[in-house]
């Protein structure tokens, strides 16, 4: 590929909102369309955290969406999820778009007017007259300030990439990301005991969609706290039948717990520093403020969709926003 290409449209990210990005962009006729995923295959989070025959839903929390534009699909297990997918993205004739093993580190508007965007790949700057952002938001988070024994380092994660069903899992932190581990964990229904802990009494980092499930789960018994007490430091559990040692918590209060598996969520660099980086005005709750008929940000030609939106993790909310966005993009470019 010419690296002096200008793409009418770089769409970052291969999940549910980036593939539906490009096929409504080539449905409306826009060919220079390149999709940046950091993983190595479209849809990844749903082929990491969902469990096999797992249901995909297009409704979220109960909350019910119907389809606004041209891509949509059909309920079902996840296998038949990626299936559909890999379909649609057969048939619209656009997998040669996506570039694969592309992390995105940043994204900034030249004085042209061209969004210059740099991932660490051999593609170097790509150029793009707009730019639609479709990342997750699960972020790498902050690590704690106490040491991490080399034996039980396996054990201790900052995503939940490594956690085995029927694992005794906790989750560390108060913000978004640590609500969105925790009940997702449960939520994945995979069999692990999951207990969030936070240093303060109260969850008041959370915005309230995800507020509202962490403490209903809590109330529900479907998901422990430990609130109010910070962890002093973690050791190996004695003389452990299993290898690596399970993790022993020593909490500040004296108190002590085991553990499988310990996912720290302690303040993400991404997506809240990544959409900083990029310039766009963030909420109170580290969201993009964006223009909810068509998804750009403060910054024209920059637009943000899906889960780092609103953190209702819909499919067919993201989907929708795809919709919004193309549609824009394909109105301003006549």
């Amino acid at each position: 590929m010419s690296l002096d290409k200008i793409f009418d449209i770089a769409i970052i990210g291969a999940g549910p909102g980036g593939i539906a990005s490009a096929i409504e962009a080539k449905l409306k006729g826009i060919e220079k369309v390149i999709v940046l995923e950091k993983a190595d295959n479209h849809s990844d989070m749903i082929r990491k955290f969902y469990k096999p025959g797992k249901r995909v839903d297009k409704d979220w929390q109960g909350k019910k969406f119907e389809f606004e534009g041209n891509v949509t699909f059909e309920e079902c297990s996840k296998e038949e999820y990626l299936e559909q997918i890999e379909k649609k993205i057969q048939d619209a004739g656009i997998a040669d778009k996506f570039k694969y093993n592309h992390h995105v580190y940043g994204v900034k508007k030249n004085s042209d007017g061209i969004f210059e965007i740099g991932a660490d790949n051999e593609l170097g700057v790509i150029q793009a007259k707009n730019v639609i952002i479709a990342i997750g938001r699960m972020g790498k988070p902050n690590k704690p300030s106490y040491k991490f024994p080399p034996k039980i380092r396996p054990r201790l994660n900052f995503n939940l990439d490594k956690v085995k069903p029927g694992e005794k899992v906790l989750v560390v932190g108060g913000g978004d990301t640590a609500g969105e581990y925790a009940y997702g964990l449960v939520d994945m229904d995979i069999g692990c005991d999951v207990t969030l802990n936070y240093r303060r009494p109260e969850i008041t980092r959370m915005n309230p969609t995800n507020k509202e499930i962490v403490e209903r789960y809590i109330k529900e018994g479907k998901l422990k706290a430990k609130l109010g007490v910070d962890i002093d430091h973690v050791e190996p559990v004695e003389d452990d039948e299993v290898t690596p040692p399970r993790v022993k918590i020593v909490y500040k209060d004296g108190s002590t717990d085991i553990f499988d598996r310990v996912v720290y969520a302690l303040g993400g660099t991404s997506p809240v520093d990544f959409l900083k980086n990029c310039g766009i005005e963030l909420n109170e709750w580290g969201e993009p403020i964006y223009n909810e008929e068509t998804m750009e940000t403060n910054i024209p030609g920059l637009y943000t969709i899906g889960d780092v939106v609103t953190s209702q993790g819909s499919i067919a909310l993201a989907f929708n926003h795809a919709y919004r966005a193309i549609k824009d993009i394909a109105k301003k470019s006549k």
